[in-house]
Order: C-alpha cells, then sequence, then structure tokens
C-alpha cells in the first residue's frame, strides 16, 4: 500500500471545492437550470455573463444565452483579452455594479475566469482589482459565480486564486470564496480549439498536477486529484491535440481536477513561468509546460522518496521510478507538441539568468516549495533552463537541499 505524506505530524489541511459540479456535452445549456435550482435565482434577477470574445464570436453560447434571457435580466460583457489587466476587470465591475448584478456567470479560459471572480469580490466590496492583491478577506464577501471554462488548461473554476496584471506585473487575489458556487463542463465548446492551443492550455493543467503532488502543504486530497488529473492528461493530451473529442473530454475533466489540487498550491515552476513571462510575453501554458521539467528536477532531493516514487510513476505511466527520467519524459511530450523546452528557444540570453533568479525569490517566493528557493540555488537553475541541461538542475536542487539539511542538522 503506498504511503501519503502530510506535511508535517499533526498538521492540517483544508480543501475546498465547488458545490456543484455539472458536466457532460451540450451541459452549458442548463446553466439557467442550475442558477434555479441550485443557486435558488429568483425569475427577473440580473446576470451578468463575462465571456471570451472568441468563445462569443464563434456562436457557442446561442443555447446557454436564449435560456437565460427567458428567465432572467442578462448584461453580457467581453473585452477582458489574453491577459486581464486591473484596467480591464474595473470596467467589467462598473457594468456589474450598474446593472446591480445577482450573480457573474463566467465563459472563457483561464483569463476570463480569473476576471470574473475579481467582478464578483468588487460587486459586493469598494475599491478596485488592484485594492484586493494577495490574500484577502472581503469584508462583503463575493457574489454567486457560476464557471464555464473553454479550454482544458487552467481549473481556476476551482481554485481560490485570481491572477490579474497591474502595472505590467502579474499578481494574485486569493480567497476562497473565488471557488465556483457551480461549475458546468461541457465539452463541446472545446471543439474547435486549434490544437496548438490544446496542447498550451494542457501542458499548464499538468504543471498543476505535478506541482501539487510536490507541496508540502499536499494532503489525501490533492494527491488522489493530481494523480488522476496526471494519468487522464498523459493518456490523452496528444490525442486530444489532434482533434479527438473523447480526449478532449478527458482533458477537461483532468484540467478541472487539477484545479482542485491546487489546494495544495503551485511552486517554483509557476514562480519561474510568471519571470519568464516579464522576459518574452507567451502564453501562460508555454511558460509554466517549459518550466515544468526542471521543476521536478530542482525538487526532487527535497521529496520523500514514496512523494517522489507516486510523481514519477504518475508522469511515466507506472513505466519507472526515477524522477529525471520522468523530467526527460516532460520535456519529450513538450517536443512533441511542438511547445518549447528551455529559455533559449524563446530567445532569452544568458544575460536574463540573473534577472530571472532575483526575480523569482524576491517577487514569487514558494513556501511549499519542497527544495529552498535561494537566489543562489535559482542562479544555478536557470542557466539549465536556458540550455536544456535538466542534470544540472537536479545538482542545483541536490545542493541546496543538502545545505538545508545541514543548517537545520538533517544533513
Amino acid at each position: 500500500m503506498e504511503t501519503v505524506f502530510l506535511p508535517a505530524s499533526g498538521s492540517t489541511a483544508e480543501f475546498v471545492s465547488p458545490a456543484t459540479v455539472v458536466s457532460g456535452r451540450g451541459s452549458s445549456a442548463l446553466v439557467a437550470r442550475v442558477l434555479s435550482s441550485r443557486l435558488h435565482l429568483p425569475d427577473g434577477a440580473s446576470v451578468l455573463v463575462a465571456v471570451d470574445d472568441v468563445v462569443a464570436g464563434a456562436g457557442l453560447l446561442g443555447s446557454m444565452l436564449d435560456a437565460l434571457n427567458a428567465g432572467y435580466r442578462v448584461t453580457v460583457v467581453g473585452g477582458f483579452g489574453a491577459e486581464p489587466d486591473d484596467d480591464r476587470i474595473d470596467r467589467a465591475a462598473a457594468r456589474a455594479r450598474e446593472v446591480r448584478a445577482d450573480v457573474v456567470v463566467a465563459v472563457g479560459g483561464g483569463s476570463v475566469l480569473d476576471a470574473a471572480k475579481m467582478v464578483a469580490l468588487l460587486l459586493r466590496n469598494d475599491g478596485g482589482a488592484a485594492d484586493w492583491l494577495g490574500p484577502v478577506a472581503p469584508p462583503g464577501g463575493v457574489a454567486p459565480l457560476v464557471m464555464v471554462p473553454t479550454t482544458c488548461g487552467t481549473g481556476s473554476e476551482a481554485t481560490r486564486a485570481a491572477m490579474v496584471t497591474v502595472a505590467g506585473a502579474k499578481r494574485i487575489s486569493a480567497t476562497p470564496g473565488y471557488v465556483g458556487t457551480a461549475v458546468v463542463l461541457d465539452p463541446a465548446l472545446l471543439d474547435g480549439l486549434p490544437g496548438r492551443i490544446v496542447a498550451i492550455t494542457g501542458m499548464d493543467a499538468l504543471s498543476h498536477a505535478a506541482e501539487s503532488l510536490m507541496s508540502t502543504d499536499r494532503s489525501p486530497m490533492t494527491v488522489h486529484h493530481a494523480r488522476a488529473a496526471i494519468a487522464l492528461l498523459v493518456g490523452n493530451l496528444e490525442a486530444a491535440c489532434h482533434g479527438d473529442v473523447e480526449a478532449r473530454a478527458a482533458c477537461l475533466w483532468a484540467s478541472h481536477l487539477s484545479g482542485q489540487a491546487l489546494n495544495a498550491g503551485v511552486l517554483l515552476g509557476h514562480s519561474l513561468a510568471y519571470c519568464v513571462a516579464h522576459e518574452r510575453s507567451v502564453p501562460h501554458g508555454v511558460s509554466s509546460g517549459l518550466a515544468l521539467p526542471y521543476c521536478i528536477a530542482f525538487n526532487a532531493g527535497g521529496l520523500e522518496p514514496d512523494c517522489a516514487r507516486t510523481l514519477a510513476r504518475a508522469l511515466s505511466s507506472d513505466r519507472g521510478d526515477d524522477l529525471l527520467d520522468a523530467a526527460e519524459a516532460v520535456r519529450a511530450l513538450l517536443g512533441r507538441l511542438e511547445l518549447p523546452s528551455t529559455l533559449a528557444e524563446l530567445g532569452i540570453g544568458a544575460e536574463a539568468d540573473d534577472r530571472i533568479a532575483q526575480r523569482c525569490a524576491a517577487e514569487y517566493p514558494r513556501a511549499n516549495n519542497p527544495t529552498p528557493m535561494t537566489v543562489d540555488a535559482l542562479r544555478r537553475l536557470v542557466p539549465a533552463m536556458r540550455t536544456g541541461d535538466l542534470g544540472a538542475a537536479f545538482a542545483a536542487g541536490s545542493t541546496e537541499t543538502a545545505t538545508a539539511g545541514s543548517r537545520t542538522g538533517l544533513g
């Protein structure tokens, strides 16, 4: 029997998840029914629908909007862009306040879902998005959220975090109220996605699952969800990229499970991804996918043996126990998906190494990362990311783990 390790003896873990999940092809047409039966929203109530412009333009929301308009006062808001900033969110929130929205329905990828979360917070609290950064406890709470993801990547509908760009930098706002009141998973909304988008968002979901599995804040629930998500993604992502509708449905479900696994939080990989975004404007799934093999290698020495074995087996479909082999498997997957696996492929040169290392340690620390994220360790790691040297990435983390062990009397 495999052992699942908690962060420390006697520790406790909170697992927050959506109250209702509706899934199945065509289920987006049931949003109005969810509002009435699960949220008990009365006829004539005001509903703000935050939408991705591409999804709305493709005509995928007709059935959903027809059903909503039959019973509610509906206001549709778009224009969030690929990376919503505080100005765009504030404009949407002003509209939501103007129509006195009772509930926010979000339809789109992670950017739209994150923006909708902050709109729901601003509906019940003063200020703008930039006033609600970091862990927050809004006194007015968060308006009910019904979230309908249209990519197989972020799992944002299940997380307590929202990312927003403020003054050019990605920042986090976090509160349990951001977890969707209800979630609708409709694989039909993924049918028209280009294969490259499926690849990019799928790698983001894989990074969520793998990082949460390594997190020192993991729990039996997060481990369970992460393992299931990894199995679905490893087994289906490539077929999903080639248009297999059943594989895309599996990846959508995996993305949601990965989002629930994020009760344990993300790690170094996401911190590096945000720093890469400072250097090159690339989709988040590109940068988080690129960082994942190096995150695994760097943290290998800081993981308990059973945790390392669980992660390696999950990523290799039970073919091996070695984490470096697992990291190589992730990098090989990136190659088959035609996604970059080194900083050099993004045109990021050695002159950026120190900037990335310092920014990562200073702006995006992770107390739940199993290997300490010191500037010195990151200065050893980032050149390995640039050149693709997984052995050097492993050594960077092993050196830091040994040093930390000697400082605490464990080495």
